[in-house]
């Protein structure tokens, strides 16, 4: 395109201008400057368009591998694909599977070979498959027995769809396979669909059922008008008085002779998920999830409800974590992916196109790829934030000052020319984690070091004073202060008080002083002057 049309100027010039041929020559000269700067423009235009596009598959790929990976390890199906001729070529394991469950089965086989429908003909697979259709929730079991394949036995509900080629041409299905419990004897499935009683669920629930230390029951359809005793444990059948052989299967309500007054009347028809009390008892339902209607009757003693605050507690906190975990996944990953762009085609430009612009297009580009390094950082000390919540305390005894030394000597290490006179208060002892009230002195220090940077002498006190006999640890300076009109705003969440021209900072610092004091049981506050400097107060409990 660019070729045609610097012959199309060419052509123009030469025609349209008046004959003359010098005139003629310096006209179709500049037609073919202007024509090679068009050329030149073109090239310089494909070449960024094909940056671009690689630096956008390259993130798009990125992306698609990570949110696969996550996939693959929430998956809880087997994974597999035949080719053409129904050959199992390919087959993964979720995490919890055994290793060893796939492994020995011989790989000459074909599909149809290692499965057969769950009471169907023996060629009735083979024949859905040769349909080269999708299919899902088909029942089969597997045809190989003893030997490495036989923990490959028992029932699988196989999906699957078909996989295509570019010109539409059957090269084989895809499909996942997941192990189910046996049905009982001579019961038939429906079609090629796993029946829907309730025996896999029955066998899933028995376990945990029998571990519970008070009375507990499965039963079915509880809601219905007949409903029926599934399982009991140990400690259910020892209430009734009768064995737990003799109740199984069972209409419920014949099953309640046996329990005390005060609990037949609740368990007969019992309506309240949580609870209601039967005399010394208390009476939990529970429906459960899945297929036929099975709901967990409990008995627990009324005095067991005493632990009930702190298990909710436990579930708060490990509910709190992992909330925490998922908004950490987000921020560094979901945030960081868009803004990993702008940063990668602003350097792009800047380092392949940099001398083709002005001084005002760098200074563009210039700030751009500073905004995306301040939300860079903003988003670290944002997951810094979050993780102090979670971060267990070390309690044990921590010299203050000492912390403070540490501090400060990195900070005059930073700038050695700065004049600046600090005192601190020897052997200021305390109880808490020396980490994090590390991070308490680097933010305060760090602040008063800042703030006060722009006077000809900088000066920092840290010291321990008594108020109302508690011990209250300050830091003051003499910078550049703020007006306590806006105090509130102080200890927030990327709440500043200073321009960032004038302050660099990313507005998480004292959020992160304020959480920390609060762990350990303090408090903390600041009082100052605008140009008077600042002194900020906390307690350690």
């Amino acid at each position: 395109m660019g070729a045609a049309l610097l012959v199309l100027v060419l052509l123009l010039a030469w025609l349209l201008w008046p004959a003359g041929g010098s005139a003629q020559l310096a006209v179709l000269l500049a037609g073919l400057g202007l024509g090679l700067l068009i050329l030149a423009v073109a090239g310089l235009s494909w070449h960024v368009g094909v940056r671009l596009t690689r630096q956008r598959l390259g993130e798009s790929l990125r992306e698609a591998r990570e949110q696969l990976q996550v996939l693959s390890q929430l998956q809880t199906d087997w994974q597999w694909r035949t080719d053409a001729q129904h050959h199992l070529v390919r087959w993964q394991a979720p995490q919890a599977a055994p290793a060893s469950t796939w492994v020995g089965l011989a790989a000459t086989q074909t599909l149809w070979e290692r499965f057969r429908l769950v009471d169907g003909e023996a060629g009735q697979l083979l024949h859905r498959l040769q349909e080269q259709a999708p299919f899902t929730d088909v029942l089969v079991e597997a045809a190989v027995e003893g030997g490495a394949a036989a923990q490959f036995s028992g029932r699988w509900l196989l999906r699957a769809q078909v996989c295509l080629d570019g010109f539409g041409r059957f090269q084989g299905y895809m499909g996942t396979a997941r192990p189910v419990g046996r049905a009982p004897e001579g019961q038939q499935a429906a079609g090629l669909r796993a029946p829907a009683a309730p025996e896999a669920l029955l066998d899933d629930s028995r376990g945990w059922v029998q571990a519970l230390p008070g009375p507990a029951w499965l039963v079915a359809d509880m809601a219905g008008v007949h409903p029926r005793l599934l399982d009991l444990n140990a400690a259910a059948a020892q209430l009734m008085g009768r064995a737990a052989e003799q109740l199984r299967g069972e209409p419920w309500r014949a099953c309640l002779d046996g329990l005390p007054v005060e609990v037949r009347e609740c368990a007969a028809a019992p309506t309240a998920a949580q609870g209601v009390a039967c005399g010394p008892w208390w009476l939990c339902l529970s429906p459960l999830p899945g297929p036929g209607h099975i709901s967990l009757l409990s008995l627990w003693p009324q005095g067991a409800l005493d632990t009930v605050p702190a298990t909710l507690a436990v579930e708060a906190a490990e509910r709190a974590r992992a909330e925490q975990e998922s908004f950490s996944y987000t921020v560094s990953h979901d945030l960081r992916a868009p803004l990993r762009v702008v940063e990668g085609f602003a350097r792009i430009l800047k380092e392949d196109y940099g001398r083709l612009l002005d001084r005002i297009g760098n200074d563009h580009l210039d700030r751009v790829m500073g905004a995306a390094a301040r939300m860079n950082s903003m988003i670290d000390a944002l997951l810094s934030l979050t993780q102090l919540s979670s971060q267990p305390l070390q309690q044990q005894t921590v010299n203050l000052s000492q912390l403070a030394g540490l501090v400060m000597e990195e900070l005059r290490r930073g700038a050695p020319a700065r004049e600046a006179q600090v005192w601190i208060q020897p052997d200021l002892l305390a109880q808490g984690d020396p980490t994090l009230l590390r991070m308490v002195l680097e933010n305060l220090l760090g602040n008063a070091w800042k703030y006060s940077g722009k006077n000809p002498v900088t000066e920092i006190r840290f010291e321990r004073q008594l108020l109302s006999g508690q011990a209250v640890y300050v830091v003051s300076d003499n910078g550049a202060g703020f007006d306590m009109r806006f105090a509130e705003r102080l200890f927030g969440v990327f709440q500043r008080l200073h321009s960032a021209s004038d302050f660099q900072g990313t507005g998480v610092g004292l959020a992160s002083v304020r959480r920390i004091v609060h762990r350990h049981g303090g408090e903390v506050w600041a009082e100052s002057e605008v140009g008077q400097g600042a002194r900020f107060f906390f307690t350690l409990g």
